[in-house]
């Protein structure tokens, strides 16, 4: 094979045949050595993500096998607005990337700009047809604290969807500072309900029947928590990781044993024979004064320890081996249970019995 056969090859490698534009392959490629360079200290770079807006509706009308004159044209505009030092390619079915190089990064807003103008002001043929098109464009700058490429897409590719659900035909640059201000901003709301939840009683148990595979006489049940609210009881993947991160889980765990071991006093008063598995976080056993408190609670409400059984996953408890330990004892202590969940899920399960 002669060095021109090699090298036609090697182009067409890294081509999208239908628009002849850099595909996604090699796009990737690029961008890894645009995000190595970047953390190294290049600051003029950065991603655009151009996607068409309407593009279904638009092969509705033009019909589905004129889609690749579409894009190559697409494609023919772009690359009238690139320069040499940009790489521009088909990242997907109607969606294209431009790798912004030797750009400041108010250069690459305005060149983001300048593309969404271009496409919107031209008349596609396809054809005997005549189309318009527009763009939604997204913009990622990239800059040291980006250390991934698909951290760059997905904060890319959201803007552009940021753009075409404020309308389309516009361009949106991530904006980092905005994006930690509304999550804030979220997280803080989510702190106001489970604080209002835990002073309120705002928080609700339900209760998961069990069957004993041995026979074993009573009724089991897995205590399980959710947040009331006017519209519905919310689930606790909503509300507990902010929980985690504001340090309420402990407070939270407290309420939920708290109102379960009230309810099992009651229950045994009543005649009925009653086991609640609890679930506890590892910030609770932490602690090291959830034995002493749990032990106050159960002498309160004269509930024998046998009727609550506190449960961690497998996997909490081998990166808190120590405190689960002593918790473990201390429950045996208080005639409690202690159960695993998600037991075998790790390589050394039975190990982590003994």
């Amino acid at each position: 094979m002669d060095a021109k056969v090699a090298e036609q090859l090697d182009t067409l490698k890294r081509q999208d045949l239908v628009t002849g534009l850099a595909n996604r392959q090699h796009f990737l490629s690029e961008m890894e050595k645009a995000v190595s360079s970047a953390i190294s200290g290049k600051i003029d770079q950065a991603l655009l993500y151009v996607e068409l807006d309407g593009y279904r509706r638009t092969l509705d009308s033009i019909g589905v096998g004129s889609a690749d004159l579409l894009l190559a044209d697409v494609a023919s505009c772009l690359g009238e607005q690139v320069g040499e030092q940009d790489l521009v390619a088909r990242f997907s079915d109607h969606t294209f990337t431009v790798l912004a190089n030797n750009r400041s990064h108010a250069e690459c807003a305005t060149f983001a700009e300048t593309i969404a103008k271009a496409i919107d002001s031209k008349i596609f043929e396809v054809g005997q047809q005549s189309v318009s098109m527009t763009a939604s464009v997204g913009v990622c700058l990239l800059t040291e604290k980006i250390s991934r490429v698909q951290d760059v897409l997905e904060r890319a590719a959201e803007s552009a969807r940021s753009a075409s659900e404020e309308g389309g035909n516009r361009v949106v640059v991530f904006d980092p500072s905005a994006k930690e201000k509304a999550q804030a901003e979220k997280d803080q709301h989510w702190l106001s309900l489970i604080k209002d939840a835990l002073n309120k009683d705002g928080f609700v148990l339900f209760y998961q029947p069990m069957i004993s595979l041995q026979g074993a006489e009573g009724e089991y049940y897995e205590i399980l928590l959710r947040m009331s609210s006017p519209k519905g009881e919310i689930m606790p993947n909503n509300f507990l990781p902010v929980a985690a991160k504001h340090g309420l889980l402990p407070h939270i765990d407290r309420w939920v044993i708290g109102k379960a071991i009230s309810i099992l006093a009651e229950r045994l008063q009543q005649g009925s024979r009653c086991t609640f598995f609890v679930k506890i976080s590892p910030e609770s056993i932490q602690d090291g004064t959830i034995l002493q408190w749990l032990a106050q609670q159960l002498k309160q409400a004269k509930l024998p320890g046998k009727h609550l059984v506190l449960e961690m996953p497998e996997s909490k408890v081998v990166t808190n081996l120590k405190p689960a330990r002593l918790l473990a004892q201390g429950l045996t202590q208080l005639h409690c249970g202690f159960t695993l969940e998600q037991f075998g899920s790790g390589l050394n399960s039975f190990q982590l019995l003994k």
